[in-house]
């Protein structure tokens, strides 16, 4: 029955007159405004990728959305294309129906076709896994989001896009703000835990409670926000300190000379 239901549902590109639709079913979906902003100013940048913002529709009714836009991987000075998907969002009625899969390898079917070398996903791994991304930072891949290492995955989309990068993942910086609301409503749950009397520990020689999920602020975030950047955002110096000098011409993963000095 789901894949008779599944065969009725078709995904294209979006169209301006699916604006208001997209960031409604963004605002039910994750029950804020983050991510139909986030949609909205990518929109209006150099990172949206024309044909990889995507919806599901079926019977004419638009039933989910998900975005690819464009970001960098910087390698030793140079900037080599790749795509970042999410916000995904699918209407709470229709949910577990496989209109996120139908989204996603759309999107994935796109990026091959154009000839991106790599997708970067922050997201749950247990729902990733399934579409073939891996974790990010065992592809020697880093961010400076402030995210969960288990929640920042990458995905070869032509064979081997990766080998011999060590790099920075540079968000469009509109990302910035869905990252900053994510720690807020992070913070506001430890602040909940921590008014719980059941889940303090009581030290019995201070006779002080002491809270075992309280974390020190990340500085990423921070540092985020003074890279000058056009249109993403990324770290852009090496391992001791020095600026990298970024190239105005964009690269393709695929076209990298070899690099035998570094492993992956």
């Amino acid at each position: 029955m789901r894949d008779q239901w599944v065969k009725e549902l078709y995904v294209r590109g979006e169209k301006a007159a699916d604006y208001d639709t997209i960031s409604e079913i963004n605002r039910l979906a994750f029950g804020r405004e983050e991510e139909a902003n986030l949609v909205n100013a990518i929109r209006k940048t150099k990172s949206y990728e024309f044909g990889f913002s995507l919806v599901a529709v079926k019977e004419d009714i638009i039933l989910g959305h998900v975005l690819f836009s464009r970001g960098f991987i910087t390698h030793r000075g140079r900037r080599f294309k790749c795509l970042i998907l999410g916000p995904i969002a699918v209407h709470p009625e229709h949910q577990r129906k496989g209109i996120g899969k139908a989204l996603v390898n759309e999107g994935l079917e796109r990026a091959k076709e154009v000839g991106f070398g790599a997708v970067i996903v922050v997201g749950d791994p247990a729902y990733y896994s399934a579409f073939g991304f891996k974790p990010a930072g065992g592809m020697r891949l880093r961010t400076t989001l402030g995210i969960p290492d288990e929640n920042f995955m990458a995905k070869e989309i032509s064979r081997n896009a990766l080998r011999g990068i060590l790099g920075t993942v540079m968000f469009p910086r509109e990302f910035l703000a869905l990252a900053e609301a994510d720690r807020k409503r992070e913070a506001e749950k430890a602040a909940q835990v921590t008014e719980s009397p059941a889940m303090q520990v009581i030290d019995a020689e201070k006779n002080e409670q002491v809270n075992p999920d309280q974390t020190e602020k990340d500085p990423d975030i921070t540092q985020q926000q003074e890279v000058r950047s056009e249109d993403v955002t990324g770290e852009t110096e090496n391992e001791t300190g020095g600026e990298l000098p970024v190239e105005d011409t964009e690269t393709d993963i695929g076209d990298k000379p070899a690099d035998n000095n570094v492993m992956m």
